[in-house]
């Protein structure tokens, strides 16, 4: 009977995929059996070449995307104030309350933009939606070229050109990395992405200037968007992959249609997701409150009326800045998420990017130069690069879409860049009708996308927001 006995437990074994000889895990009652764990597919060296292949040119046709929708944030960073301000009559409160406002509208209404578009892509594929921004940038821009005296439309256009460029940049590039690219190599294509941010930031105000230096008006700036966004929907169009193969795509069922629309989708992260997940994405929405386009208002409106800078000044030290962020990027972006865990990169950003702030709201050229320093390896989001990474691969392990988890993390940013805006541009116009020193909206950045997210981090554990970490609790949690 014992040979008898043994080929049945062998038959059992190979049906739950153990080892010939079994073990005492193997002779364990067939309800007690685990399903075995998915190998990754073992490619051949052919296989290994295309798919590298594969992901240069993702990372190659998404560096060139973001560079052009980042040229056309920056495009109007003087122009857009300058115009405001114009048809507010030269009141300076009255122009930073608008731009204050409209920016909390574009978190606001960015939420139903992210949720449904994020959803939509994961059922339909990333390119189409990328090509959004860009199309959609090609009728804001002529818009407001056409009727720059029209206060209503001119809101309009910048509410309706920062929602969309932000969605087929931001949420769109995140969703084809999660597709595409393991957590080292998505870490490296977020380093090269923020080099080719300052890069773009460097090249186009020379483009701003050199119009409205010779134009004498902010209009021709919104004519040389447009042109700039037929570029570039003629070249994603041309270069940009579709990374959502479409035996991965997620069939959308009449049920759920109700959950494409819902704003507040992102509460999932924290009802569906570990402690670890929801944990970090807070840590990161609040960082991002020092995202540079929460700031460049107040930043421009600081740089013109409490510093006395022309507009040579001023696009002079925004390719200074530009310049010094590729620099950071490439000196010491990947080296620092190379050599340094998850915990002691994103501890060092928020410690800098304090005292850096802490600096800025000052009168003093000098001093505000040498605030931008301390900042270089932590701004613009750089912060988030490690948990980031560590995010997206822990929210595909629990099964999450990459182009929902990606809508829902942007809309955290969204709710929060809809809060950071109104805040710091009401509060900046409050100092001024009250008499208060206006430089402390810089303290308030600094408590808010600094200080609060480092206490956050110190609550959570090595094992929750280091990549090495393994994950028994969401492996158990899915099964």
């Amino acid at each position: 009977q014992a040979p008898r006995l043994g080929l049945r437990r062998s038959k059992f074994a190979r049906a739950s995929c153990a080892p010939p000889f079994p073990s005492p895990s193997a002779l364990a009652p067939p309800t007690s059996a685990r399903p075995c764990p998915r190998m990754a597919p073992v490619l051949s060296r052919e296989e290994e070449t295309v798919e590298k292949a594969k992901k240069a040119a993702l990372v190659k046709a998404s560096l060139l995307h973001c560079f052009q929708s980042v040229a056309q944030h920056v495009m109007l960073i003087q122009s857009e104030p300058m115009l405001l301000k114009e048809l507010c009559n030269g009141d300076m409160a009255e122009t930073a309350r608008l731009l204050a406002n409209t920016s909390g509208l574009v978190g606001l209404l960015g939420l139903f933009v992210n949720q449904i578009g994020g959803k939509l892509s994961d059922i339909h594929g990333r390119k189409k939606f990328l090509m959004l921004g860009p199309i959609g940038n090609i009728l804001w821009g002529s818009l407001v070229y056409m009727n720059p005296t029209n206060k209503p439309l001119v809101l309009f256009c910048r509410i309706m050109r920062m929602i969309m460029t932000t969605f087929s940049n931001t949420v769109m590039l995140g969703s084809a990395f999660g597709d595409s690219l393991p957590p080292d190599e998505h870490k490296a294509a977020g380093v090269k992405l923020s080099a080719v941010v300052g890069a773009s930031v460097v090249l186009t105000p020379f483009v701003e200037a050199a119009i409205l230096g010779r134009t004498k008006h902010p209009r021709y700036s919104y004519l040389v968007l447009a042109l700039m966004s037929l570029f570039q929907t003629c070249s994603s169009a041309s270069t940009f992959p579709e990374t959502l193969e479409l035996a991965k795509r997620t069939k959308q069922a009449a049920s759920n249609i109700l959950s494409t629309i819902n704003p507040f989708g992102f509460l999932n992260i924290y009802t569906r997701g570990s402690r670890a997940l929801a944990g970090m994405t807070t840590i990161q929405t609040f960082q991002l409150l020092l995202d540079g386009k929460n700031m460049s208002d107040i930043t421009e409106i600081w740089k013109r009326n409490h510093l006395g800078w022309s507009v040579e000044q001023s696009r002079n030290f925004i390719v200074l800045y530009g310049t010094l962020v590729v620099a950071s990027s490439a000196i010491f972006g990947e080296k620092l998420l190379k050599t340094m865990t998850n915990r002691q990169y994103t501890s060092l950003t928020n410690w800098l990017n304090t005292l850096a702030f802490s600096m800025r709201g000052t009168t003093k050229t000098w001093l505000f130069l040498l605030a931008t320093l301390p900042m270089l390896p932590g701004v613009n989001g750089a912060s988030t690069k490690a948990l980031a990474s560590r995010c997206t691969s822990l929210a595909k392990a629990e099964g999450f879409g990459m182009g929902e988890f990606s809508a829902w993390s942007n809309n955290l940013r969204s709710l929060a860049s809809a809060i950071q805006p109104v805040l710091i541009g009401n509060y900046y116009a409050w100092c001024i009708r009250k008499g208060v020193f206006p430089g402390s909206v810089y303290w308030l950045l600094a408590i808010s996308g600094a200080i609060i997210p480092e206490i956050m981090l110190r609550f959570m554990s090595d094992a929750e927001i280091e990549d090495k970490a393994v994950d028994k609790s969401h492996a158990a949690k899915a099964s």
